[in-house]
């Protein structure tokens, strides 16, 4: 075999164990993606917005504490209060993404599931910037007046049945609840919260990934 003939040998084995690298890790994080949907509903400033929330990973229970010691706020402090808690909320690790349309998302520091007895699930969420922060009237609000809970980031819980099918509410008017010894965060008082998001279901992995 001549020196040419080798040289060109190597360099097709090296771009073979190359593309065998990084196909791996996109085929292990596809395998983990879910991909929620929902519409914001009339008790939000911005109803009608289709909402698309892609779960890349969720938040093991040693990442969470870091989590909510950054977001539980101080005594005689507001939810989304704190120097600088906005750009350290960026600066954890994303697990996911919320889109709103156009192509700017909003990413998520905090995803946990927890199964019920029943089949369903309530999935919580946590974004790094208040949902509405780019829109050209701000951040969301509830359609009463209502204020966000909390000033530097959004807290999404959504309920999904046996069927993979539900609701969600926000903390868009409606009080946060932090648990930090059990290292979770959630709506006070989902049950009497208004509705925020309708129509939410889990979409079905792609064909392939089944």
């Amino acid at each position: 075999m001549s020196a040419f003939a080798a040289l060109v040998n190597r360099v097709v084995v090296l771009s073979l164990l190359l593309a065998v690298a990084v196909a791996a890790p996109a085929a292990a994080q596809s395998d983990e993606l879910e991909t929620f949907r929902g519409t914001t509903t009339g008790a939000v400033s911005s109803e009608g917005v289709e909402l698309r929330i892609n779960v890349l990973r969720w938040t093991a229970e040693e990442d969470r504490g870091a989590v909510l010691s950054l977001i539980t706020p101080a005594s005689g402090q507001a939810a989304g209060e704190g120097e600088d808690l906005e750009s350290a909320l960026q600066d954890l690790q994303t697990v996911g993404f919320i889109w709103t349309g156009g192509s700017l998302g909003y990413a998520l520091k905090y995803a946990h599931r927890t199964e019920s007895e029943d089949g369903g699930e309530r999935i919580v969420l946590v974004t790094d910037r208040p949902l509405g922060r780019w829109d050209r009237n701000g951040p969301w609000t509830g359609s009463d007046g209502s204020g966000p809970a909390a000033a530097a980031f959004t807290v999404v819980e959504l309920h999904l049945d046996a069927e993979d099918q539900g609701e969600g509410k926000m903390s868009v008017g409606a009080p946060i609840e932090f648990n930090p010894t059990a290292g979770t965060v959630g709506l006070a008082d989902y049950g009497s919260a208004a509705l925020h998001l309708g129509g939410v279901y889990r979409e079905p992995p792609p064909y392939s990934a089944r």
